[in-house]
């Protein structure tokens, strides 16, 4: 795994804002499908660089973006390659939500071993 740049809960949160940007982006323009698989991908793309997740974002990335290039320049496979995308960004959805509760509980396990530490210093 790759160095981490920003702590998990930034990282969110950057995600998020652009992601709300995205979809301010997505209101103006008016054009949701299939736009809105970039407005999902790159987000999600970001917070797993940030956290030094580099394979897992080359993944979304080929998803989502996939799905778009598929749908916005109607590539054959107009069913099956969708499809087949989609059940991938279903898999990297269930990940990070897997990996999230994993994470907390090691911040969680950080946080008591810095505190236990600080403890024994003090005596």
């Amino acid at each position: 795994m790759s160095k981490q740049i920003l702590m998990r809960k930034r990282a969110k949160l950057v995600a998020l804002i652009v992601f709300l940007l995205g979809l301010i982006l997505l209101t103006i323009i008016g054009n949701w499908w299939p736009a809105i698989m970039l407005v999902v991908s790159i987000p999600l793309a970001l917070m797993q660089y940030l956290e030094g997740r580099r394979y897992d974002m080359w993944i979304t990335l080929f998803v989502f973006c996939g799905a778009f290039i598929t749908v916005q320049f109607d590539i054959q496979w107009e069913v099956f390659l969708p499809v087949l995308f989609s059940i991938g960004g279903i898999y990297i959805f269930f990940r990070e939500w897997i990996e999230g509760k994993t994470a907390k509980e090691e911040e969680e396990a950080e946080k008591k071993a810095s505190l236990t530490k600080d403890d024994n210093d003090k005596d």
